[in-house]
Order: C-alpha cells, then sequence, then structure tokens
C-alpha cells in the first residue's frame, strides 16, 4: 500500500497581492511555490501545520484561514487555505530550507493574483486555480473577517423591559424605574458581565421589531407587542469593529421574564435605571442612559413607565459611543471582554515625516512585541522603544503559530531621534510593509495620505 504525505499550502494575501517564493536552485529554471509544507505528527490539524508552516518560512502571522482547494498529486494531499497576512518578520524564519545555504534562494516575491498562471508555478494547477479564482477569494475572506470595503454591520438588537416608577414629566427623574439585566456566561464575549435582556443579532430576512419577539421568546419566554425604536446608537468597540445599536420598548407583555437560556445567561435582576451594576457591558450602559433620558424628557401628560414599559413619542434618538479615540487601558479591556488570548502592540514611529522600521534585505516590518502576562500594553510600548507619548494608530486580529487568537494594537509616536536598531524610510514610502502595516502608517501621519491601490 503506497503511502500518501498530507501538506498544506497557504494562498497569502497581503492586499491585493499574494505572497509567493521565487526559488532559484542550481541547475533549475527559477520557478515559483506558495508558503506550506508537510503535516508533521506533532500538528494538531492541517490549519495548524499551515500556521506552523508560515512562521517558519516567513516569520509570518495571518488572519483567519479558508480552506478552498484539495490537489491531488501521486503520493501527495495538499489542503489548500486562503489568508491574509498580518506581520513578516523574516529574521523569525528557521525552516531548513533557509539555514542550509545549498539548497538555493527563496525570494519572497509579492504578484497580483490574475497574473500568478503566466508564472512557472509548481504545481501549475495551484497556479491556475489562484487566478481564476482572482476575485472570487479576496471576496470570501472580506466575508468571513470583515475587511474594510463596503460597510456590513452588525445590527444588534436591544429589548428594553422597564418596570414600575413614578410618573415621567419633562425635567422630572425617571423615580424607582428599573431595567431587567442578564448576567452573561459561555458566550466569549463579556462574560461575567451585565447585559439587556432579551438582546440578540439582526438575522437575514427579519425585521427590527421581529428579532426583538423572537429573542424575547427565545431568552425570557414572554411575548411581547407594540415593540418600538426609542433610540439608535452607532457604536464601535475599542479597537474592534463598529455596529449599530436598536434599542426598543414594547407595549404589553404576557407572560413572566424567565431566564430560558441559563447556558448563556447566568442570572437575571432588575437594577434601577440610573444606578446599573458597576459590570455592565459599556455599549448596554450608554445605551440604558440614552433611554432614561428620553424617558426624562417626555413632554408632560404622556403616560408614565408602568409595568412593562411605556413607548417615547416622537422619533428615535440616534447618538454616537466608542467613537473617542481609545485609550491603551480601554483597549486592554475590549481585547479581554472579547476573549482574545494574547494582544501584540506594534509602533509606528515618524521622524520627519519617514516611518521608523526594522529592516532587512527583503522585507520592512514595524517594530511589535507580544503583551506579556501581568504587563500592560504602556509597559510592552516602552520595551519597544522609549517613545514618550504614544496615540492609538488601529488595530487587527491575528491567530498565532500556536493557535493562540490575538488582536494587534498600533500606536503612532514622534520621536526626537531614531532609536537604535531602527531605520527611516524615504519619506512618504511604505517601502515593503505588509499591507496592513502600511495602513496603521496611514492612519498615523498627519497629514500624508498613501495611495496604498498600487502596492
Amino acid at each position: 500500500m503506497t503511502s500518501v504525505r498530507h501538506s498544506v499550502r497557504a494562498i497569502l494575501f497581503d492586499g491585493d497581492d499574494v505572497v509567493l517564493f521565487r526559488r532559484v536552485r542550481a541547475g533549475r529554471e527559477p520557478y515559483w511555490i506558495t508558503p506550506g509544507g508537510g503535516v508533521e505528527p506533532t500538528d494538531t490539524s492541517p490549519e495548524a501545520a499551515l500556521r506552523r508552516e508560515l512562521d517558519e518560512e516567513l516569520g509570518a502571522t495571518a488572519g483567519p484561514a479558508l480552506q478552498v482547494f484539495t490537489l491531488v498529486e501521486p503520493g501527495r494531499l495538499s489542503t489548500v487555505f486562503a489568508c491574509r497576512l498580518v506581520s513578516l518578520d523574516l529574521s523569525r524564519r528557521s525552516g531548513p530550507e533557509f539555514l542550509e545555504p545549498d539548497i538555493g534562494l527563496h525570494e519572497v516575491r509579492r504578484v497580483r493574483p490574475e497574473e500568478v498562471r503566466a508564472l512557472n508555478m509548481v504545481p501549475p494547477e495551484l497556479g491556475e486555480f489562484i487566478s481564476a479564482n482572482a476575485a472570487t477569494l479576496p471576496a470570501l475572506l472580506d466575508a468571513a473577517t470583515y475587511a474594510p470595503g463596503r460597510y456590513r454591520p452588525v445590527v444588534d438588537v436591544h429589548l428594553l423591559l422597564i418596570d414600575g416608577g413614578a410618573p415621567v414629566h419633562s425635567g422630572v427623574s425617571t423615580g424607582g424605574a428599573k431595567v431587567l439585566l442578564g448576567r452573561r456566561q459561555g458566550t466569549g464575549y463579556a462574560d461575567g458581565e451585565w447585559q439587556i435582556m432579551p438582546s440578540g443579532h439582526l438575522e437575514e430576512g427579519e425585521s427590527v421589531v421581529d428579532t426583538a419577539v423572537r429573542e424575547a421568546r427565545e431568552e425570557l419566554g414572554i411575548e411581547v407587542d407594540g415593540c418600538e425604536v426609542v433610540h439608535v446608537m452607532h457604536h464601535r468597540n475599542a479597537g474592534g469593529t463598529a455596529r449599530i445599536g436598536m434599542f426598543l420598548v414594547p407595549r404589553s407583555i404576557t407572560g413572566i421574564p424567565v431566564n430560558a437560556e441559563p447556558h448563556k445567561c447566568a442570572e437575571l435582576a432588575w437594577f434601577p435605571l440610573d444606578r446599573l451594576p458597576e459590570r455592565t457591558v459599556p455599549y448596554a450602559r450608554a445605551g440604558v442612559e440614552a433611554v432614561r433620558r428620553a424617558l426624562a424628557s417626555r413632554p408632560p401628560g404622556l403616560p408614565a413607565a408602568v409595568g412593562a414599559a411605556a413607548v417615547v413619542s416622537g422619533s428615535p434618538v440616534f447618538s454616537l459611543h466608542g467613537w473617542d479615540v481609545p485609550g491603551s487601558a480601554d483597549l486592554a479591556s475590549e481585547a479581554v471582554r472579547a476573549g482574545f488570548e494574547e494582544v501584540t502592540v506594534c509602533l509606528v514611529a515618524l521622524l520627519d515625516g519617514a516611518v521608523l522600521v526594522h529592516s532587512d534585505d527583503e522585507t520592512d516590518r514595524l517594530p511589535a512585541t507580544v503583551v506579556r502576562p501581568g504587563e500592560g500594553v504602556q509597559a510592552a510600548l516602552a520595551r519597544l522603544a522609549p517613545m514618550g507619548e504614544v496615540s492609538f494608530a488601529g488595530a487587527d486580529d491575528y491567530v498565532s503559530p500556536r493557535g493562540r487568537v490575538g488582536r494587534r494594537l498600533a500606536f503612532s509616536a514622534r520621536p526626537a531621534e531614531a532609536p537604535e536598531g531602527l531605520v527611516p524610510l524615504p519619506a512618504g514610502s511604505l517601502g515593503r510593509l505588509p499591507y496592513g502595516e502600511g495602513v496603521f502608517v496611514r492612519r498615523a501621519s498627519s497629514g500624508l495620505l498613501y495611495d496604498l491601490s498600487g502596492r
């Protein structure tokens, strides 16, 4: 019986380009390959093998990986993944093919995917697949990872059940009115914190009101009627993506709220509108506060918040939340709340209009480090270089070579001189930075907008 060797390959996108190796070996015409290699007995999965190979061959981390193709060759079965490059550090690569000088050169090149079929690609079937799917693969990755492009926000639907309270008139407090909250557990986001109950995400084919009715039934075992939107919020988590929040109140409720999903909610409790528990999800707290203000400012003579709730008259109020530049503590807290297993910080240091980078023969990169256990973000930045005041420049997410889901936070600074080990790129140039790091530079550069489309 012939044994079959299993391997993995990466269609690794850096912006609009694909990262390939141009192989130059004595006595053979140069040829091209994708990053990847054999699956080892110690690899827990093909994806684990892929991330190990990316680290060994490129010192690279990547975002979520999608399995897109299976390549069958004599004696070999290759699983092909598509993913986006997050960071690249060739000084970290450790594969044996890079430590043996007689094995030839692995030149790192970036190529437009539609041009790959014209290269001497090994195997040629993979090059044909990349070119044939030049538009489809980036679109699949964008849909899977919420990459920048046409805005596709998550829509959150929150139904506020407001119980009791004195009559509410213009300029008068909402008195003893209370709102129902649930303490999250087992969800992977903000576990242990309090959230509006019920809450959920708008699904395809549903109206906002349909979602509120469904979530009330699923989470609390009640039926609600006459739901109306009383507040709309455009919210952004610190270092994360933005979303739209719709806050509604019902005109009537049938049944008594119970914790119908104990695997997601540890307990239910009623809290005064103006005295929410300390560990309330910040986004939810801002929404409750906005609705409380709306209730308190109703014209005289409208019904009080009695029983389930009273609908606010007039058009829903709109607000922004989380759009101020976040501090390092807020960014670190949100990373913990979102369940990231590690946090990396990188630094965009600008000196006389030029960005300072680590540079080698083939690539440039921003200085970066993983935040150590028990260490703050500011302390990790100080280990990179003493930069003084820093400002947030953006964030992206990745999966480490060991499979740990992480968030990378970029900060900008303007040092008086170049720290040891960093060299300036020509002013206005992005050099050979990975695309994502070029985006950080663009955001951090005051008045300097770089055209990344031609990279």
